[in-house]
């Protein structure tokens, strides 16, 4: 692959003071490696909007409850339970279950006990999902037989994804939602588009620095959520780290959004790249290590690094051809139809600042410390270093030193 190719190639009302209702009504949560993932309802404090609302009726006998968005769900959650069940009546009115070895006439035979002392008797299932799947065609045919004194609770975690599609086994299956549609409600959290999605994910943040008493200065919340995403629960629990790194301090200043969240891998390789635009190969050395370090299988990694290390660079090329073109404005509607028709379609750098706009200036003094010489050798180096990867006319087995001759490369001074 050569330089050519590489710079076009598309590649949740509070809880009970009970610790044992709190453990109850918390939500399974997927929590990935190397992440602080927990929740703390403390903090769950505005409501969010629920998207695709579905079938509704007067008194629902069953909802499912899925999506991304974890801390909408545990809301939802701790709603109906509170509704639903009275509070000293919650070891009798209550039944959990587990998805993975629960049953659909156990199910049904839970649901089918009359209330001791609450409105209805509710029968929860967290990891909805890890019911066989023979046995949840069993409960959708079955659930419609569910009393009016019983409501049957289920929560999908957040699906995992291929390709923004859900994974086999990641949600309950077609079957047993439209069954749940016909007597109950399924309500899926997380949904909307970006820019609303950016928006709620502001508002959260701010809401619980000023429940706690914190002001954010300057451009706090902006760095936060450009390293936290859109996650509610990943921002939950970065705004605590912040609230208790502050201490008695009222502002949350960005030193300190810096100094206690991570950056992402993006931001680490634009960090990178700064590096490498500085001919600084000590830092680029240091900066390519931690980006290795993260992952457990170098072999594995180092391609992956590779990919988004090529990627930041494409960018890079269409911000200095935009440059020289004379384009200061960087929307679609500002570039020349002429000059878009010459961008790759991905990826696409006006696709990519109209979600991403704080990467411009960046981008923009990345391309300007960058030669159009300085670029080309950058590329040939990089498909030089996947050939390497591959095992392609190269006897050199580690895939770390391959990455570290690479920045090494990359960071020289121009001749």
């Amino acid at each position: 692959m050569n330089w050519r190719q590489l710079i076009t190639k598309s590649t949740f009302v509070d809880q009970e003071s009970s610790p044992r209702r709190r453990a109850l009504f918390q939500l399974p949560r997927f929590e990935p490696k190397g992440a602080l993932f927990q929740f703390s309802p403390t903090y769950a404090i505005i409501p969010l909007v629920m998207a695709a609302k579905t079938k509704t009726t007067d008194n629902p006998r069953a909802y499912l409850l899925k999506g991304d968005d974890e801390v909408g769900k545990q809301q939802a959650l701790d709603h109906l339970l509170a509704k639903l069940v009275a509070g000293d009546f919650i070891d009798f009115d209550l039944e959990h279950m587990e998805g993975k070895s629960t049953t659909s006439e156990r199910i049904m035979a839970g649901l089918g006990v009359p209330p001791f002392g609450s409105a209805r008797r509710v029968v929860l299932i967290k990891y909805a999902n890890k019911i066989d799947n023979a046995e949840q065609e069993k409960l959708a045919a079955q659930i419609e037989k569910t009393p009016a004194s019983g409501c049957l609770i289920l929560v999908n975690p957040a699906a995992e994804k291929d390709d923004g599609k859900p994974k086999k086994g990641s949600e309950v299956i077609g079957n047993l939602s439209k069954a749940i549609r016909k007597i109950g409600e399924v309500k899926d959290f997380g949904g909307g588009t970006k820019p609303q999605n950016q928006a709620r994910a502001r508002e959260y943040a701010q809401s619980l620095f000023a429940k706690a008493g914190k002001r954010p200065q300057g451009d706090a919340v902006k760095i936060l959520l450009e390293r936290a995403g859109t996650n509610l629960a990943i921002i939950g629990t970065e705004v605590r780290k912040l609230i208790d790194y502050s201490g008695d301090a009222a502002a949350i200043t960005v030193e300190d959004v810096k100094a206690v969240t991570s950056e992402t891998p993006e931001e680490k390789v634009f960090t990178l790249i700064d590096a490498i635009a500085a001919r600084d190969q000590a830092a680029s050395l240091r900066l390519i290590g931690e980006l290795l370090e993260e992952g457990d299988d170098p072999r594995a990694d180092a391609p992956k690094t590779l990919g988004t290390l090529a990627r930041q660079f494409r960018l890079v090329w269409q911000m200095k051809a935009l440059q020289e073109a004379g384009v200061r404005s960087f929307s679609k509607s500002s570039v020349p139809e002429e000059l878009q028709a010459m961008l790759p379609s991905e990826p696409n750098i006006l696709v990519v600042l109209a979600r991403q706009a704080w990467m411009a200036g960046r981008l923009g003094r990345q391309a300007r410390s960058l030669s159009r010489a300085d670029l080309i050798r950058c590329f040939n180096a990089i498909a030089r270093t996947d050939q390497t990867l591959k095992g392609v006319d190269s006897d050199m087995d580690d895939p770390t030193l391959a990455m570290d001759l690479l920045v090494i490369e990359l960071a020289k001074a121009s001749r």
